[in-house]
């Protein structure tokens, strides 16, 4: 947004925020849960294993998070199935690598 193009832009946003990452176990599994909760999921999809490997996949951005899972959720709609195995959620992982 520093770029000249973008000028016009810049001068409309009035507030800069960088996120960090959720790095802590606790907070990024409630995080998680949270939001497939507020999307209307109602039993589990991921594993306490599958929920670190989305951690530590993700760095704790929310936003790779929700990629992953986004893929993983494409994944696993062909093959008929109601949950994400650890396994799926690494097929994600390299898909978006």
């Amino acid at each position: 947004l520093d770029r000249v193009p973008y000028a016009a832009l810049a001068s409309r946003i009035q507030v800069r925020i960088r996120l960090a990452p959720v790095l802590e176990r606790e907070r990024f599994t409630a995080l998680v849960l949270h939001a497939l909760k507020s999307a209307g999921c109602q039993h589990t999809l991921l594993s306490d294993s599958g929920l670190e490997l989305l951690r530590q996949a993700s760095k704790g951005f929310p936003r790779q998070a929700g990629n992953i899972l986004h893929t993983a959720l494409r994944l696993a709609v062909p093959k008929g199935l109601n949950h994400l195995p650890d396994d799926l959620l690494q097929a994600a992982i390299e898909a978006l690598r």
